[in-house]
């Protein structure tokens, strides 16, 4: 009885081991080779929700599932209160933001964050951000973006 038990948590055990799919290793749409972007060479566009900022797609594909995201704020912007399905890693990796969580801004309630800093907000937790100085995040997404204002007035 001892070693049938024995046995069957070893096999357990390797099982946990094994990869999840031999066929398909890598996620859909990962990149074969290493990709190099320099700063210099970074494709930004119209961040496609808040007005006036910008981004650009680091990986994946934000219209279809999990992605990593660069989007840059200008000194003063206000990113009104919202909310996504999915959660979201955020890395600030330059300037200052003041973060908050909450239906609406307040800026007595938000913490300050500098080059370093990370959040990690979860899918329908109500956020915002205001701009101390022009900054730019990295932002990893768990599923397919999208943006819900928490009904504030722009």
């Amino acid at each position: 009885m001892k070693a049938t038990l024995f046995a069957l948590l070893i096999a357990v055990s390797l099982a946990t081991t094994a990869p999840q799919d031999a066929r398909n290793p890598e996620p859909q749409g990962a990149p074969r080779e290493t990709v190099v972007v320099s700063a210099a060479n970074v494709k930004w566009g119209p961040h496609p929700f808040v007005e006036g900022a910008k981004m650009a797609v680091q990986s994946g594909d934000p219209s279809k599932g999990p992605s990593v995201l660069l989007m840059k704020f200008p000194k003063g912007m206000t990113i009104p209160a919202h909310w996504h399905t999915a959660t979201e890693t955020v890395t600030l990796v330059s300037g200052t933001a003041l973060l908050g969580s909450g239906e609406t801004v307040d800026a007595t309630k938000g913490t300050e964050i500098g080059a370093g800093s990370f959040a990690v907000i979860p899918g329908k937790n109500r956020h915002w951000a205001i701009a101390k100085e022009e900054f730019v995040i990295s932002v990893a997404l768990d599923k397919a973006a999208d943006f819900t204002p928490c009904g504030e007035k722009k």
